[in-house]
């Protein structure tokens, strides 16, 4: 098979295609055919070598996938041989044709979905989700804020917010055809930061209160001035930090706890990593549930050729995108097609 393997911490050109061993079926997991990979800017801070202190080279990138079932270990029992799945592995390795995945990787894509909105589907909207639903908490009729909201989080939560009754639902983007996705999504309003302050917009549509919600995912000087903007009882929640580099402390202002007392509001953190939420099957189900009667799906803004990973990163980097960067290999990407074989058999390469 082939995988993406990455030798040297730096930027896309670092990213090389490489032939290796197909993996072993783990005894207790799955051997999944991948069809589409999920492209997420946690990748590129991770190709950086920012992601984690203890990140080891040589490593293969990649938190999320779609696929099929094609072999199965002894010991799993929850999908068959020739099932669509969702892999999603947070310590990365699905920058590869196949994937060995253990029982608790996998998930049952969303009905409706190809293979390529499955793959773009799960970080995305279990962000939104857990950010909104069980962070925020958010009601009915409270103003949301949501920053980089024309990215594949930002335009999972624009719609998350919407159908469980946010209003105003305001996204703040970087220029204005970004803008017109995020009002194309169903936002009341959206800010282009190229050429506006997003801070008097919240303001004005608010009535002067700001905003009941922020979802956060730029950082620095963005998430200081989206504090500013939060009303009595605000809640912020950090899901990202795209303008930081390896110098965090540079970037980030100290946040003293009584400001948060005097102005009663609170910031929460999100990092499905160490919140394991694809492992929570009761709140996947709920999510997935959701999503179906609001009729509510991922938003892909780019499709790549597996073969071409470093241009898929050099324009997420570059903010080129809007929505879901999803690779895609050259195989059927329709779920309601696939022939389904008894576990005995090896699915259809």
């Amino acid at each position: 098979m082939r995988t993406y393997r990455q030798d040297t911490f730096g930027g896309p050109e670092t990213l090389l295609l490489v032939d290796a061993p197909e993996p072993e079926c783990p005894p207790d997991g799955y051997l999944v055919q991948t069809r589409a990979i999920g492209v997420n800017f946690a990748d590129i801070v991770l190709c950086r070598g920012h992601y984690r202190r203890d990140q080891v080279l040589p490593q293969v990138p990649g938190k999320e996938a779609s696929g099929v079932v094609a072999a199965r270990g002894a010991r799993a029992t929850r999908f068959a041989v020739g099932d669509p799945v969702i892999v999603v592995r947070f310590e990365d390795g699905c920058y590869a044709e196949t994937i060995a995945a253990r029982e608790e990787q996998l998930l049952s894509p969303p009905p409706g979905l190809d293979f390529t909105e499955a793959a773009a589907f799960a970080a995305c909207f279990l962000t939104a989700w857990y950010a909104l639903h069980e962070l925020a908490r958010v009601r009915p009729g409270e103003a949301l804020l949501v920053q980089a909201a024309a990215g594949g989080v930002g335009s999972a939560t624009v719609q998350l917010g919407r159908a469980l009754g946010c209003d105003p639902v305001i996204g703040a983007a970087g220029f204005a055809a970004k803008c017109a996705h995020v009002l194309a999504l169903g936002a009341t309003a959206c800010v282009d930061t190229s050429r506006e302050d997003f801070g008097p917009v919240v303001r004005r549509l608010t009535g002067g209160r700001g905003a009941d919600v922020c979802v956060e995912s730029v950082g620095g000087e963005v998430a200081q001035r989206s504090l500013d903007v939060l009303a009595p009882l605000g809640r912020m929640v950090l899901v990202g930090f795209s303008s930081i580099g390896s110098d965090h402390g540079a970037r980030l202002a100290p946040l003293h706890p009584l400001t948060l007392l005097h102005r009663s509001i609170s910031v929460g953190g999100l990092d499905l990593d160490a919140l394991a939420a694809h492992t929570r099957r009761r709140e996947w189900d709920e999510l997935v549930a959701f999503c179906a009667a609001h009729e509510l799906r991922p938003v892909i803004g780019a499709r790549f050729p597996f073969e071409q990973a470093a241009q898929a990163h050099a324009a997420l980097q570059a903010r080129r995108t809007m929505g879901k960067v999803v690779l895609v290999l050259d195989r059927d990407q329709s779920l309601a097609t696939r022939r389904t074989v008894s576990s005995g058999e090896e699915a259809p390469r």
